[in-house]
């Protein structure tokens, strides 16, 4: 097998679904350093990221669009690109409506990713159930390592540093 270049495509994909939801995940491990630092309730927070995953979801249908009309390169490098900022000023968010609006946007970045990207794989690739796999394999790993990482991180370096991760994760891909 020669190395091609669907198959960087689709391990760049791969990368960019995870480190989107990374990102996404390296915040709940830490709530209870949120709860503290904002002095809201561990509900406010919930409510925070209920309003992430909700523009994560309500994303998914217009990335479609997005995709067919600007390209699903473009689309894609948006996601990634709003995913590592809003992390970013997530980490530096100075008050818990800050937080709030920020995880919203978060999870509006992150919900560009999914559906571009598999239309995009599929135009790369004739065995298209593999290529999802692959590419689908990136959630399922960032869910294993995000709370390892954001709980390390957060105890050496406090939560800040610990929602900083998706930042620092999504910008290289």
């Amino acid at each position: 097998m020669y190395w091609r270049y669907r198959h960087t495509a689709l391990t760049l994909c791969t990368l960019a679904f995870a480190s989107t939801m990374l990102a996404r995940l390296v915040i709940s491990p830490v709530v209870p350093d949120i709860t503290g630092r904002f002095d809201v309730s561990t509900g406010a927070v919930g409510l925070a990221l209920s309003g992430m995953w909700a523009a994560y979801a309500l994303t998914q249908f217009p990335s479609g669009i997005l995709g067919d009309r600007f390209g699903e390169r473009r689309v894609i490098l948006a996601a990634v690109g709003v995913t590592a900022v809003a992390s970013l000023t997530l980490a530096l968010a100075p008050t818990y409506p800050a937080f709030a609006v920020l995880t919203a946007a978060l999870g509006a970045g992150a919900g560009l990713h999914y559906s571009v990207a598999t239309a995009f794989l599929t135009k790369e690739f004739d065995d298209i159930g593999r290529a999802i796999g692959v590419h689908v394999s990136g959630g399922p790993f960032a869910g294993l390592v995000a709370p390892i990482v954001a709980t390390a991180v957060a105890v050496r370096y406090g939560w800040r540093a610990a929602i900083a991760v998706g930042s620092a994760v999504a910008l290289p891909v």
